[in-house]
């Protein structure tokens, strides 16, 4: 990876995607303390958990039971859901053979690689932790629907939480960047004094 930053145009949205990048180049191969270690991998624990078992059991309730044209049996509907449940594991592990393989690269695709990746946490700590956290105060989205102030309330909390780990995240990202910006530059004024 070059010492020097890629030009990147002036603009907006081009200010913005390069800001998500070196973000993402901090968050997924940056230094990190153990809180940060722990905002990272619980998230990617119930994500994982969200999409091989969770959209997995949905589908299944979905081929059996729910869709009047499919009521398929429930061996079928075991099958079909196990399908679905192996094709999310091969996407993930896709993914994370390209987060890995754009390890310090630049350009279009490993940038997209990587803002897939912070979208996805974006996702994952503000909408699907905070469902599973209503759904285990006993909500449901599923019929029967059902909206208790517990779930509702438990699953605002959770929400909060997530979004107060994002804010956290970035101002680590900034005190860590302005540390290191801070050490190259007491390095090059002591190189240029030699």
């Amino acid at each position: 990876m070059s010492t020097y930053p890629v030009y990147r145009p002036r603009g907006g949205l081009n200010r913005l995607l390069g800001s998500a990048d070196d973000f993402m180049n901090w968050f997924l191969y940056g230094h990190e303390t153990w809180l940060v270690a722990t905002l990272k991998g619980v998230p990617l624990f119930l994500f994982l958990y969200f999409s091989l078992f969770y959209l997995s059991n949905y589908v299944y309730y979905l081929v059996t039971v729910e869709l009047p044209f499919l009521r398929f049996s429930d061996d079928v509907g075991f099958l079909i859901a196990n399908g679905f449940g192996m094709t999310n594991f091969a996407l993930i592990i896709i993914l994370a053979i390209g987060v890995q393989a754009a390890r310090g690269r630049r350009g279009i695709g490993w940038s997209t690689i990587r803002i897939i990746v912070g979208l996805t946490y974006l996702l994952t700590v503000l909408v699907i932790i905070p469902l599973m956290a209503f759904n285990l105060a006993g909500g449901a989205l599923w019929p029967p629907v059902k909206f208790p102030l517990q779930g509702i309330a438990f699953g605002m909390i959770v929400a909060g939480l997530g979004a107060a780990g994002c804010v956290y995240l970035y101002f680590e990202f900034r005190r860590i960047t302005r540390r290191d910006a801070d050490a190259a530059a007491l390095r090059s004024s002591e190189l240029a004094r030699r």
